[in-house]
């Protein structure tokens, strides 16, 4: 959207949206869940490592914390839904060890891009033949893909090679399910697949 259609308090808004992921965050869903996002100490250094992600200053990022601690919402459906503001070219594909929480997880943050908070400042306009939970795209060519992480993944990229900004990433959330976990073969069955790939 233009600035220009937006008053001053909105363009500061917009702007300190864009540039503090964890402001986004509470921005978004509050607007969308009306309720406030509750920050703890640990959202805010996962905030922190993100936006050395998207500064290209941290290739790689493993988040390990309990469940129900805030990392799902933050460093998947946010941090997607943020970093799509920042530059809609954005490609990310999105795996965890169901394909019924990869689904949720995408269709979440689809929510948030759909949502009048979000569309008041960037808007985004999604392709019409490509809205499914799975795999999504705007027309601008940035989007998710999301899978099992066990699924075909094979002929989706994520990023942009000649970008020369954060243009998007694989993002792995519980690549094993809880019960699994303690079993060797299957964290070496996840790390293969992993290193061979994805």
């Amino acid at each position: 959207m233009n600035n220009s259609n937006l008053n001053i308090n909105d363009v500061y808004l917009k702007r300190k949206c864009e540039s503090n992921l964890l402001f986004f965050t509470r921005y978004i869903y509050k607007e969308n869940h009306r309720r406030n996002f509750i920050v703890a100490p640990h959202l805010i250094k996962i905030c922190n490592y993100l936006e050395r992600v998207v500064s290209g200053e941290i290739k790689r990022l493993i988040i390990n914390i309990p469940p129900r601690y805030g990392k799902t919402e933050l460093a998947v459906k946010c941090f997607i839904a943020w970093s799509l503001a920042k530059n809609p070219q954005s490609k990310f594909i999105h795996l965890s060890y169901s394909d019924d929480l990869a689904l949720d997880n995408s269709s979440q943050t689809k929510e948030y891009i759909e949502s009048e908070a979000f569309q008041k400042f960037w808007n985004m306009e999604l392709k019409k033949d490509a809205q499914g939970k799975k795999k999504w795209f705007n027309k601008e060519g940035g989007g998710v893909y999301a899978t099992a992480s066990g699924g075909a993944i094979t002929g989706f990229g994520a990023g942009v090679a000649e970008s020369k900004e954060f243009s998007g990433a694989i993002i792995i959330d519980d690549p094993l399910k809880p019960d699994d976990a303690s079993s060797e073969a299957r964290r070496n069955s996840v790390n293969e697949r992993y290193n061979n790939t994805i």
